[in-house]
């Protein structure tokens, strides 16, 4: 009798085991995917850090004003202070 019930207590402990060891590797799984998926944000991170510096670098701004379809003047004149020979006719 005393055989039969330590066989049972060692049947359930080996069950638990089972599932401690079970859930225990669904747990290094959802650990590892979830360090890939840092991995994959840190780099994507760095990438977006990298074009943002690129794109507020002095010499970009410099040449992307250059390329736009307006001049520096436009900048920096309020149209109050433009000469009167340089305003487009109003509609009067």
């Amino acid at each position: 009798m005393r055989l039969a019930v330590v066989i049972a207590i060692l049947g359930v402990i080996a069950v638990g085991l089972v599932q401690l060891r079970r859930r225990e590797i669904v747990v290094r799984y959802e650990i590892q995917r979830m360090q890939e998926q840092q991995v994959r944000l840190r780099r994507r991170l760095w990438d977006q850090q990298v074009k943002l510096g690129y794109l507020t670098a002095p010499r970009e701004i410099h040449h992307r004003l250059d390329s736009a379809s307006f001049t520096r003047g436009d900048l920096t004149e309020h149209p109050s202070q433009q000469s009167i020979g340089d305003r487009a006719p109003s509609g009067n």
